[in-house]
């Protein structure tokens, strides 16, 4: 008797945690439709497509000299990205037991 109480317990939560899931599924297909799938999805190939022709081009037609005035810019890049202050000559204050690091 008291299986059947908790069975039915868990069965009433299952089902409403069907119904809230069913809830949401319909707001997200209200959101996104099937054709707006379709269109990204289209879209998403296209770019691949258009990115692999891209790079078939480029793997192809770089000289070696081409490959060097490359990786020289990219080297002259990161160095300039990497660029960090410069670090404090004067040591670190002691820390007093007790008080806030300043």
């Amino acid at each position: 008797q008291v299986q059947d109480i908790e069975f039915t317990q868990i069965e009433m939560k299952v089902i409403e945690g069907l119904k809230i899931g069913n809830e949401c599924l319909n707001k997200m297909h209200q959101v996104m439709s099937i054709e707006e799938v379709e269109r990204i999805i289209g879209e998403t190939q296209d770019a691949v497509e258009y990115q692999r022709q891209i790079d078939e081009i480029l793997a192809g037609s770089l000289t070696e000299e081409d490959e060097d005035a490359i990786l020289e810019e990219l080297n002259a890049i990161t160095q300039e990205q990497m660029e960090l202050p410069e670090v404090p000559s004067e040591p670190l204050p002691e820390k007093i037991p007790g008080t806030l690091p300043l």
